[in-house]
């Protein structure tokens, strides 16, 4: 069953490294950019990294993508087309859709396929290491931490700076 997991998540993130690379967009592309660490993220968890997937989405979808969005959204693009792809509209908008429902649909046929309803439930055992990562990112790497942080400001400061207009000093 994890090898057609695995597959499933790994097209879908070549599909969407490749629709940041393709939408004409920006907000779109990083729309794009963020379903591509989601899907990484759960790539991280049925590797049995549980910890890096947490860190994927905390620091990179909850803090850079968000910046990210923000500072094109500040600098307010604008694109001279209105379509995102050479697509109809309808294509564009369903073609998404009608992926994710298959993918969805083989996904819950191969579960169900390789469910047994009479076994006992499996107990997993707890993350090892998590308090010890914790306590490193805490102590040992407390200034790597906070410079990330102070960097972040810095960029969403800059992003502020540079979408000011000339005349306004509000």
């Amino acid at each position: 069953m994890e090898p057609v997991i695995f597959w499933i998540l790994s097209a879908g993130a070549v599909v969407s490294a490749l629709a940041v690379v393709f939408f004409k967009k920006a907000v779109n592309g990083v729309m794009s950019l963020l379903a591509f660490m989601l899907v990484m993220a759960a790539l991280y968890v049925l590797m049995g990294a549980q910890v890096v997937a947490f860190f994927q989405v905390i620091v990179y979808v909850g803090a850079v993508l968000v910046l990210f969005a923000f500072v094109i959204m500040l600098l307010n693009l604008k694109d001279a087309s209105s379509s995102i792809f050479a697509l109809p509209p309808v294509a564009t908008a369903a073609l998404p859709a009608v992926l994710l429902t298959l993918g969805m649909a083989v996904l819950g046929w191969f579960v169900l396929q390789d469910a047994a309803f009479s076994r006992a439930p499996v107990v997993l055992p707890p993350a090892p290491g998590l308090r010890q990562i914790a306590g490193d990112l805490f102590t040992r790497h407390l200034l790597v931490f906070e410079l990330a942080s102070v960097i972040l400001f810095v960029a969403a400061v800059g992003a502020i700076v540079i979408s000011r207009k000339e005349g306004d000093r509000s």
